[in-house]
């Protein structure tokens, strides 16, 4: 790999498009927590989309009336877990920061994690005990929504608007429920370390020297099966900004009870920046 002197034509300069005001953070700040909201208590809509989410109670009381109230004598409850698989009617809760934040050149911050899967949170802050949950390996969906764009000029001539030599870029990785109040593991920002560098586990990278934010929703599904390297990852890549490495659901398909989502923010090089406006993970689990 490349030190950061071999990465000098990648530096951005700066133009006349640039913030003047630009929001100067410390790599100190401390920043507000996150909000949670839960749907596993109560079914909830979501503000912005409509979207119903139900809750436990909701999801255990279609599957008793699938079972017993649809054919007179029953169904067997193989055949209403299917129906209820299939309309992806699961459990869910989500976190969610909603307040600016700035990362800049290797000032790499776990930017939110989720609750442990198949727990809650309760009003003293300590973990809930465990919710009902099906198999061993419960969870079927993740959704990512992201707010951001990078600093806004810059990059090598022909990337702008593309991903393409995007140095700002978020990550997810799983946090087993053993590691939860572990510190934070420390930021790849040396040359060698393995998030050093935008790779094929990316979560999404912002669209190079773009300075108007964009919404980038980024589903993980137990389904997905697209191996990296294949014309289709590179495609998506490409195309979305997705790593190559995030697309066949096995994070998904391996999460167990407890385990969390952390999302990092990271930009790497003189100039780059990575301004999050906003950013939200929803966690579905079947019951």
């Amino acid at each position: 790999m490349r030190s950061p002197m071999q990465h000098e034509t990648l530096r951005p300069q700066p133009d006349q498009s640039s913030d003047s005001d630009e929001l100067l953070e410390s790599d100190d700040m401390e920043f507000p927590a996150p909000n949670i909201e839960k749907s596993s208590e109560r079914g909830i809509e979501d503000a912005g989309d409509s979207t119903f989410y139900p809750s436990i109670s909701d999801v255990l009381t279609v599957r008793y009336l699938l079972q017993w109230k649809v054919v007179a004598d029953g169904i067997p409850p193989e055949i209403a877990d299917m129906i209820i698989e299939a309309a992806e009617y699961w459990v869910s809760t989500e976190v969610r920061i909603d307040h600016k934040i700035v990362v800049r050149q290797d000032a790499d911050r776990e930017l939110l994690r989720t609750v442990p899967l198949c727990r809650e949170r309760t009003p003293d802050g300590s973990l809930s005990k465990l919710l009902p949950h099906r198999l061993a390996h419960p969870c079927r969906k993740i959704i990512f929504n992201l707010y951001s764009h990078d600093q806004g000029w810059g990059g090598e001539p022909g990337y702008r608007g593309t991903y393409r030599g995007s140095h700002t870029w978020f990550d997810a990785e799983v946090v087993p429920l053993e590691g939860e109040h572990e510190e934070v593991r420390k930021a790849g920002t040396k040359p060698g370390e393995p998030n050093f560098m935008a790779n094929g586990n990316k979560l999404q990278s912002n669209l190079t020297a773009t300075k108007e934010t964009k919404h980038y929703t980024t589903t993980w599904h137990h389904l997905d099966a697209i191996e990296p390297g294949t014309p289709e990852a590179e495609e998506i890549e490409q195309d979305q900004g997705r790593g190559q490495a995030t697309l066949d659901g096995r994070r998904v398909r391996e999460m167990r009870p407890g385990d969390s989502i952390s999302v990092w923010g990271r930009a790497r090089f003189g100039g780059w920046a990575n301004h999050v406006q906003g950013l939200s993970v929803r966690v579905f689990w079947a019951v």
